[in-house]
């Protein structure tokens, strides 16, 4: 059984775009040493239709490669907006690979 201070913990990301969730990243806790692991997955109400995004050692990286991920996938066009303003693209970082099974 899990100690409750080690029980996932998830958070709905919203997306970019409009007010709809885009995905869910959970802090789990993996390996020998229980480090610190935020699992990013593709957001659906149906748990086993979400698909993997990546693994990161922070929230806030979690969070930002989730905006990365979903605008590098709208039109070119989309990034622009009115005036000829780029909008800047969320950097990517590193996944933090979990350790292995």
């Amino acid at each position: 059984m899990q100690h409750p201070a080690a029980a996932p913990v998830e958070w709905v990301i919203k997306s970019v775009r409009k007010d709809y969730p885009a995905a869910v990243v959970k802090m789990l806790h993996l390996g020998p040493k229980h480090d610190v692991y935020f699992r990013a997955v593709t957001y659906s109400p149906h748990p086993d239709q979400r698909r993997l995004i990546g693994y990161w050692g922070s929230l806030d990286e979690a969070v930002r490669n989730v905006q990365h991920w979903e605008m590098s996938k709208l039109p070119p066009a989309w990034l622009a907006t009115g005036g000829s303003t780029i909008r800047e693209m969320p950097p990517a970082t590193p996944q933090k690979p979990p350790p292995s099974v």
